[in-house]
């Protein structure tokens, strides 16, 4: 089995493909508007015209942008934005270079939700190495975690 996509459901595309795709780096794999009857029975939504934006990365897997045309997307709750609420809570990207991918954000508005975390450093769990994590949101309020893999010292 293999991931295809993820899908999430945004209230402004522009702003969200300035995150995913201007400022994370992501690819558009396809940009289209979709409708019809098979459309309205597949998103249970009568009369459904939306813009489906999938953008991909090097590996091959994707985040599906979801801007409805034929109604208004409501915005979760943020209580529901937290790791103890059920559903989706966050995505990570593993990213090359961590400071590179702050910088981009931080100079395109954007912020982050937490300081730099050494997850696993000083145990086995990446070789002696660590993941450095940082977490930002992104314009609808999902969660992004960003991983770099740190190795350990040779």
């Amino acid at each position: 089995m293999l991931l295809h996509h993820v899908a999430i459901s945004v209230k402004n595309i522009d702003n969200s493909l300035a995150f995913y795709r201007d400022t994370l780096g992501l690819t558009v794999f396809q940009d289209e508007i979709i409708s019809g009857p098979d459309v309205d029975i597949a998103l249970m939504e009568k009369d459904a015209k939306v813009r489906m934006v999938l953008l991909m990365d090097e590996a091959g897997n994707m985040i599906e942008l979801l801007d409805w045309q034929s109604s208004v997307v409501r915005e979760r709750p943020h209580e529901h934005r937290n790791f103890k609420s059920t559903g989706l809570v966050e995505v990570c990207f593993i990213v090359p270079d961590l400071q590179k991918v702050e910088e981009d954000l931080v100079r395109n508005g954007f912020s982050f939700r937490t300081p730099v975390w050494p997850f696993g450093k000083d145990t086995d769990t990446y070789g002696g190495g660590y993941a450095a994590i940082r977490y930002a949101e992104d314009p609808d309020g999902v969660q992004v975690e960003l991983m770099q893999i740190v190795e350990a010292d040779k």
